[in-house]
């Protein structure tokens, strides 16, 4: 073979050589997705014949909760059983269901935080696995594998407009701090878990202890009946309440109350889906998690003053609640130092 020769076979060689590997490489994601799709449609089969999925939830009187039942259960003929009760309470029974082997529950709905200490202390949960719309999951809510962001409960202030004026409403958190606002904020216990947890932890990162020292010389009044202390002030017993929930604006429409996004932003509370270790119906239980992010879901979430997780754009929400729900968030609590937090509020307000 004469070296012209030699090396036009080995050009060609190369060329085929580098076609091959290029062609090599795409195939997979080319077909890739008709895999998932595969992958899915087993899965959605599957559940179908488990026909049932459970899940303890700790958000009691989620009236989504009964969207959710009907549209599943019309979808797929999947029975959905639900279990409402305190965070705390959720948590122990899943403990004591996984210790002694009797695993009822499939699927757990809670707070960011109690999640947290349950992966980490209780160990009582395995990875979703993936999911058709986790690329759908907004930057601030990304999923990690085992903690499935659903939505969010964002707090502001709640103002009675008889009382306060425009002009006077509070523009910043620091506001509060006004000596016009002496023994005349209603607030949810700051030394406990639960939204005045969140707000002590968020302002406590973001203003430190001098803040809290300032807001404790107002005399806050410490109530933790939280739908009536919204009431109190609509009722115009008091002026400002904090922190209230955004989902108080579409209960309380018509009365003299207006929610407050402060300038700093919202601080939040993330709720999430985790799948139980040796759920009884797993196939059920990622299929419903899915759901949680489907549009529908997310769009009754958000009707009720919900925060989405999702980028999807949502129909049929109050304008006000959804203005509301594109405000900055501030932060939320970290599980880690959850406790810290709250001996540190028990020291300053006393």
């Amino acid at each position: 073979m004469s070296a012209p020769d030699w090396k036009q076979r080995a050009r060609i060689t190369r060329r085929a050589a580098v076609f091959g590997l290029t062609a090599s490489s795409i195939l997979p994601s080319i077909m890739a997705p008709a895999r998932a799709d595969d992958q899915w449609s087993a899965l959605v089969a599957a559940a179908k014949k488990e026909g049932r999925v459970v899940l303890y939830s700790a958000f009691v009187g989620l009236a989504a909760h009964k969207e959710l039942k009907k549209d599943f259960e019309s979808a797929y003929g999947i029975t959905v059983d639900i279990l409402e009760a305190r965070a705390s309470e959720v948590r122990e029974r899943i403990r004591i269901e996984q210790a002694a082997g009797r695993n009822a529950a499939d699927v757990s709905e809670n707070g960011r935080t109690t999640t947290t200490l349950q992966i980490k202390e209780e160990r009582v949960f395995e990875p979703h696995g993936p999911l058709p719309s986790l690329g759908r999951l907004k930057a601030d809510f990304p999923s990690d594998g085992m903690r499935l962001p659903i939505f969010a409960i964002v707090y502001g202030i709640l103002a009675n407009t008889m009382l306060v004026k425009p002009a006077d409403e509070p523009k910043s958190w620091l506001d509060l701090t006004d000596p016009r606002w002496k023994g005349k904020i209603l607030s949810d216990d700051l030394r406990t878990l639960g939204g005045g947890g969140v707000l002590f932890s968020v302002l406590q990162d973001l203003y430190g202890r001098s803040f809290h020292e300032k807001l404790a010389q107002q005399e806050l009044k410490f109530s933790r009946e939280i739908p009536a202390n919204e009431r109190r002030v609509a009722r115009g017993e008091l002026p400002l309440y904090i922190p209230d929930s955004l989902t108080s604006l579409l209960e309380l429409k018509g009365l003299p109350v207006k929610f407050i996004a402060p300038k700093e932003g919202l601080p939040y509370v993330g709720y999430d889906l985790a799948l139980l270790k040796n759920a009884p119906h797993p196939n059920a239980a990622r299929l419903l998690m899915e759901h949680y992010l489907g549009k529908t879901m997310q769009q009754n979430l958000a009707k009720l003053g919900l925060l989405p997780t999702t980028t999807d754009a949502l129909t049929g929400v109050d304008p006000a609640v959804a203005q509301l729900e594109t405000t900055k968030l501030l932060g939320t609590t970290d599980p880690e130092r959850m406790n810290e937090m709250l001996s540190l509020a028990q020291q300053i307000y006393r």
